[in-house]
């Protein structure tokens, strides 16, 4: 609501100028002279509108305005006169600012109209004033906004000059505000980035587009450091670019973090390659001398049956025959791990049919069940026909796989099924292997794909192994497409499902 103060001397004209504003929306203060108004324009200050009589009693109306100004300076001033005398009204608009006139008698339409426009100019001023201050207190904020950032901030004119640089900059390069005031942010240069990556974010900036990088510089110690950056062209209402803002953070650590871990991950490969060498070599060294043992032991079982002394010798000679093969056993699992990690394992597709290997795997694993107590169950589906896959490695597997639940399992029951599916991944030929043996917890399931990690240590005094069937096993197949999961469930037994393309191409 608008505040209007009416200042006259005649009661009657007041109470017209009630009647006449009580049209608008608006709160009417009335004197009777320049004393009494100053008085109450003291009380009610700002208000929207003086209206004005100029011959009054103790002082004039362009006293009044005068001295009015200083109280509400803002407010619009209409002077009321009898007379159109222009000396008169040069004076009042000279020394009160007067806005407009009213002559008596008054015409109520045109009253209306100016006291209208009046009002109107007032709200227009207080509207600038306001966005005026909600855009100083906003300029405010953002430049203790820069001034607080954490992050380097550098602006400079549209041809790179440094205009402002905040206190994290300062910190930063040693540089005070007065010291690149007026120079180009080349100073900063470490000389070690090539000057075409300079020419790329220029070229950006003055296009009109964001530029993303990042900075290799040099403080006024001399000392390298790195910063990523955002450079923002800043343009007028015209679309002109008046300035660039530069947005920067110290990623020096972060370099150096990741300097440390490019070394350690090369120094790992190293590691892991030479590893890999070493038991590569080892394993060849190690597997002449036992396909000898091996080969001599059967030779030699052979030998006594013949001779006749095989009831006495022969359960020695088996005995060396079989710690042979599963040192022999060992070894190859170990250099088919060395293999598959120094990435020099190959897969060998070829055509198969699918129960034709089932059936093998049957036969392979059956001794081995049967010493337990277990029974092995085999169930093919019909859509479980032919695949092009490696056949030795889907072997293996499946062998691996079997005789882990033939292990774990005593008088139980293996199962091995075989069925293909389609998936987005295309379609899938799938063997689970379930088992009704000890199962495995939480934990255990956790690091069962571990090289030469078991469920837990009594795992292995109890059932032997390396903990290395598993993890190749599972290299087996995801280097061909594929993937080994397995579900267990403690004292119930276990469910390891191995997928794979049922069509593998060579890559």
């Amino acid at each position: 609501m608008h505040k209007i103060l009416v200042v006259d001397d005649e009661l009657e004209f007041l109470e017209l100028m009630k009647v006449i504003l009580s049209e608008l929306d608006s709160e009417v203060i009335t004197a009777t002279n320049g004393i009494e108004a100053i008085e109450k324009l003291k009380e009610s200050a700002p208000v929207s509108l003086i209206i004005s009589d100029q011959k009054m009693p103790l002082m004039t109306g362009t006293e009044f305005l005068q001295t009015a100004i200083k109280l509400s300076p803002l407010t619009p001033r209409i002077l009321v006169t009898a007379y159109q005398e222009a000396g008169v009204m040069k004076d009042s608009i000279n020394k009160a600012g007067v806005f407009r006139f009213i002559n008596k008698p008054i015409n109520v339409d045109d009253t209306l109209n100016i006291v209208n426009l009046a009002l109107s100019n007032y709200d227009e001023m207080i509207g600038k004033m306001e966005k005026a201050e909600e855009k100083d207190e906003l300029i405010h904020k953002l430049f203790r906004g820069i001034q607080c950032s954490p992050a380097s901030v550098v602006i400079t004119d549209k041809n790179g000059i440094i205009e402002y640089v905040n206190p994290k900059f300062e910190k930063l390069t040693g540089y005070t505000l007065e010291e690149v005031k007026g120079k180009n942010p080349r100073i900063q240069k470490s000389g070690e980035m090539p000057q075409e990556e300079y020419k790329k974010m220029w070229e950006t900036i003055v296009s009109g587009d964001d530029w993303h990088g990042q900075f290799h510089n040099k403080n006024k110690n001399g000392e390298f450091y790195w910063e990523s950056a955002t450079i923002s062209p800043i343009k007028n209402n015209e679309g002109e670019i008046t300035h660039f803002i530069a947005i920067k953070e110290d990623i020096t650590e972060l370099k150096n973090t990741e300097h440390a871990l490019r070394a350690a991950k090369e120094k790992a490969e190293e590691a892991t390659k030479a590893k890999s060498i070493f038991l590569a070599n080892m394993s060849h060294e190690l597997r002449t001398p036992l396909n000898a043992i091996i080969g001599y032991s059967e030779l030699l079982g052979e030998v006594a049956e013949e001779e006749g002394v095989g009831a006495t010798i022969v359960p020695d000679l088996e005995k060396i025959h079989s710690a042979g093969s599963h040192l022999l056993g060992l070894i190859n699992n170990i250099l088919d791990l060395s293999k598959t990690e120094a990435g020099k394992m190959e897969a060998h597709q070829e055509f198969f049919e699918i129960p034709l290997v089932v059936d093998e795997v049957h036969s392979i694993i059956e001794p081995q069940a049967k010493k337990n107590g277990n029974v092995v169950k085999v169930a093919i589906d019909k859509s479980a026909d032919t695949m092009t896959s490696d056949r030795t490695k889907l072997l293996q597997i499946l062998i691996n796989l079997m005789g882990n639940a033939c292990k774990f399992t005593k008088d139980g029951t293996i199962t091995l099924e075989a069925y293909c599916e389609s998936g987005k991944n295309g379609e899938q030929a799938i063997f689970k292997i379930r088992d009704t043996g000890i199962g495995m917890t939480d934990e255990q399931l956790d690091k069962v794909f571990q090289e030469f990690t078991q469920a837990d240590s009594s795992t292995t005094r109890q059932y032997g192994g390396t903990g290395l069937g598993l993890a190749i096993s599972r290299l087996f197949a995801r280097m061909q497409g594929g993937n080994i999961m397995v579900q267990s469930e403690f004292g119930k037994g276990s469910v390891f499902t191995l997928t794979l393309p049922k069509n593998k191409k060579n890559a």
